[in-house]
């Protein structure tokens, strides 16, 4: 009986501490001793990644938009196109060309230049001369470079044509005045200076004829035989060589 006693007074005694523990909370952070008051949002930002600085994502990931196309490294600069030369360059070069080989290229640019005249029609009757003249049809070909003298009479290498037509059929009258015509419209025509020359042989000119040949040579040093003419010809008009 003094032995239940003495439990049921430890139980009562107990009990309140127990019940006095329980009714505890715990302690908030704030209560505790030493802890500063700090913001609860502080240091979010700072762990939050900035969205603009993290690599694309998706299919299309990577892919610039086609209307805003990649730019390119600007290449070298292309040289500037040089103007075509003129006719007196032309001219200036031929007069000075060191070898016949390089002389031949000028000439050709030159008569191909001067084979145009400006009028379609007028180049057109100038070709059909040329093919009569490669077909030995010489009577068809003076037909049409006299026709062509009538409607294009300013066309100075019509005027040539006509000339050398003339000379094949014997015709040195009509040779001599359409070559005269030719260098009335273009002096420069060194083939239509070396005719002259050799036509005015031809009425024994020989002054006249030296002059066109010396003429013919000033323009272009490489026509062929032009040397041996001004040679001979300066024996007979003032007795010695050139």
């Amino acid at each position: 009986m003094v032995a239940m006693r003495q439990m049921l007074l430890s139980f009562m005694l107990v009990l309140p501490l127990a019940t006095s523990a329980w009714g505890q909370t715990a302690p908030s952070p704030r209560d505790l001793p030493g802890a500063p008051d700090a913001d609860p949002h502080q240091g979010l930002q700072d762990q939050v990644p900035d969205l603009q600085l993290l690599p694309p994502r998706g299919p299309n990931a990577g892919r610039r938009n086609p209307g805003n196309p990649a730019p390119q490294a600007a290449g070298p600069e292309r040289p500037v196109p040089k103007p075509p030369e003129t006719d007196d360059q032309l001219l200036a070069r031929l007069a000075k060309s060191p070898d016949q080989r390089s002389a031949r290229p000028i000439e050709r640019e030159l008569k191909a230049r001067w084979s145009h005249s400006g009028s379609p029609s007028a180049d057109l009757l100038l070709k059909r001369t040329d093919q009569a003249m490669e077909a030995h049809d010489f009577d068809t070909a003076r037909q049409i470079a006299q026709k062509l003298t009538d409607i294009a009479p300013n066309f100075a290498e019509a005027w040539h044509r006509r000339a050398t037509l003339a000379t094949h059929s014997d015709d040195y009258e009509d040779a001599l005045s359409s070559l005269r015509r030719t260098l009335s419209l273009q002096p420069k025509n060194f083939e239509a200076l070396s005719e002259l020359g050799e036509i005015l042989e031809e009425y024994n000119d020989k002054p006249h004829a030296l002059d066109a040949y010396r003429q013919a040579k000033a323009i272009d040093p490489y026509i062929d035989g032009i040397n041996d003419r001004i040679r001979d010809l300066a024996k007979a008009v003032e007795g010695q060589g050139i």
